[in-house]
């Protein structure tokens, strides 16, 4: 599917006027929404405590981002919408490497416990760097991940002109050890001094839609 949207919601101290049997029943009702919209594959993950601000967040993918835009409009408008509230998102496509002329994999979440997902801008300088210095640049830097290819997937967002930043980055994995250990061996490497921003970083516990919701 060609669009990503990683959405980041929080709750309104108004929740807590709402019965605890008349929550279950929105939380039903929010879940079944997102069951329902066959078209936009929607999974769902618990951030509380690990970023201020949010306490769940959705991955949705589909084909346009008007297929994405409905859903949402269609939960934020639910009695249970009514005390949410999106804090923060990052919107991405799929589409082929310029440094690798293989068409892009089919992308999907996965089992793993853990999803890390964070925005990602080079300098001016590094588009200003000849192409193929640029290509090797990367190469050494994707050396490094291959070497933990069999606990982490990375999953490559392109947000240039459709989000605040160039790309979206992620990673699936069990071992929030292992992806440390990664990200201090690719600090590193020699692009790492063409790196603008990578931040905010999403820490984000892989759940159910019901469970995740359960964070509120």
């Amino acid at each position: 599917m060609l669009c990503h949207n990683y959405i980041f919601f929080d709750s309104d101290p108004s929740i807590h006027t709402v019965s605890p049997a008349e929550l279950k029943k929105q939380k039903t009702q929010f879940a079944e929404i997102i069951a329902r919209h066959k078209n936009v594959k929607t999974e769902a993950y618990a951030t509380l405590g690990l970023k201020a601000g949010t306490r769940f967040g959705l991955w949705m993918q589909a084909d346009s981002v008007e297929e994405i835009q409905t859903i949402l409009a269609e939960l934020m408008h639910t009695p249970l919408g009514a005390h949410l509230k999106i804090t923060y998102t990052l919107f991405g496509l799929i589409r082929e490497s310029q440094y690798s002329k293989k068409p892009p994999e089919e992308t999907k979440a996965t089992e793993r416990r853990y999803l890390i997902v964070y925005p990602f801008t080079k300098t001016k300088e590094w588009h200003l760097i000849a192409f193929d210095e640029r290509k090797n640049m990367m190469w050494d830097h994707v050396k490094v991940g291959k070497k933990f290819s069999a606990s982490i997937e990375q999953v490559l967002l392109y947000a240039y002109g459709v989000d605040d930043h160039e790309f979206i980055v992620s990673y699936q994995t069990d071992s929030l050890l292992d992806f440390q250990t990664l990200v201090m061996e690719l600090r590193a490497t020699e692009g790492r001094r063409y790196t603008e921003n990578d931040t905010p970083i999403f820490t984000c516990v892989r759940k159910s839609v019901s469970d995740a919701l359960e964070m509120i």
